[in-house]
């Protein structure tokens, strides 16, 4: 087969050479496309005032030169604030990010981490309205801090629930459109409940297709228990949703609000790598309540289950 039918039969499914190649020796911020997060907000009557919290996203193909040409490799954390007007649409931010391969950032190691660093700072806090934070994780580098972004005290679901309830569970609610009645009441009882799956499964707003990860939940009640199983359904349900993985979170974050014996609540998604990038949006009742370890962009998060 000649080049010319490989790609015509490439581009059946690929779509054009030209969407995601790119070609240059100077950064451009100009592929940088901001979205207003109010837009899908309305749609879910969310305001943005109900939750603290942050976008985490991690660059696995970082990469620049050094004025002599050795190229750099890594991975570039960058913590953006749910407060921003703007967020930053992820395939942009994708090509923003390749614009770097051939560049030339500086004559040392040092010296070309931190022009790097700042430069990107200085475009996607431009690009969304707010100040954001990056650390880049170079190759081999022995003081990476690492650790399970929700800590070892989480609940798998699936183990939660027993199997035999697990198979009679009934299933129909993946548009997000039933109730979840998330809390059992029980009078002077409280409590405070750390759950994740990694079950979770959404579409792309735009381009409809899939996305898989892990959800994080820490649910404090004011009285009364988790229902396990209503918190399961709850995530499923996100199933065959088109939306951004932002407002995924919020979604869930305000349903689960929703319940008046729910004092606080945690959500953390933490989707899988499509492309370069992963994006693991966090909201809380409390900023504290996130883990340090997905928020802090000084440390190197690892990869959890479902990632």
């Amino acid at each position: 087969m000649s080049e010319s039918k490989m790609n015509e039969a490439a581009s059946r499914s690929l779509g054009s050479a030209n969407s995601y190649a790119v070609y240059t020796d100077n950064f451009d911020p100009s592929q940088l496309n901001p979205m207003p997060r109010s837009a899908a907000r309305e749609d879910w009557g969310i305001t943005g005032k109900e939750f603290e919290g942050f976008d985490v996203w991690h660059c696995h193909e970082a990469t620049f030169l050094l004025e002599n040409g050795l190229p750099l490799a890594g991975t570039l954390k960058i913590v953006c604030p749910a407060s921003s007007e703007f967020m930053v649409e992820s395939k942009s931010f994708k090509l923003y990010l390749n614009t770097f391969d051939m560049c030339k950032m500086g004559k040392t190691i040092e010296e070309a981490i931190a022009n790097y660093e700042q430069q990107v700072v200085a475009d996607i806090s431009a690009c969304i309205g707010a100040p954001v934070e990056v650390k880049f994780f170079k190759s081999g580098e022995d003081r990476t801090l690492r650790g399970d972004p929700a800590g070892a005290a989480y609940i798998d679901l699936y183990k939660a629930i027993s199997e035999e309830r697990l198979a009679e569970l009934e299933i129909t609610d993946y548009n997000a459109s039933d109730f979840y009645s998330i809390v059992n009441d029980a009078p002077n009882v409280g409590e405070t409940a750390n759950y994740f799956t990694n079950v979770l499964r959404s579409r792309c707003r735009h381009t409809k297709q899939k996305d898989t990860g892990a959800a994080y939940f820490t649910i404090k009640t004011k009285r009364g228990r988790v229902n396990t199983e209503e918190l399961l359904k709850m995530v499923i349900s996100l199933r065959e949703v088109n939306e951004f993985h932002e407002f995924c979170a919020e979604k869930l974050y305000t349903e689960i609000m929703k319940n008046p014996l729910i004092e606080e609540c945690c959500v953390m998604l933490l989707y899988a790598r499509r492309g370069s990038l992963d994006i693991c949006p966090a909201r809380a009742t409390r900023a504290d309540m996130i883990s340090s370890v997905l928020r802090s962009p000084k440390l190197y998060t690892r990869k959890s289950m479902g990632q």
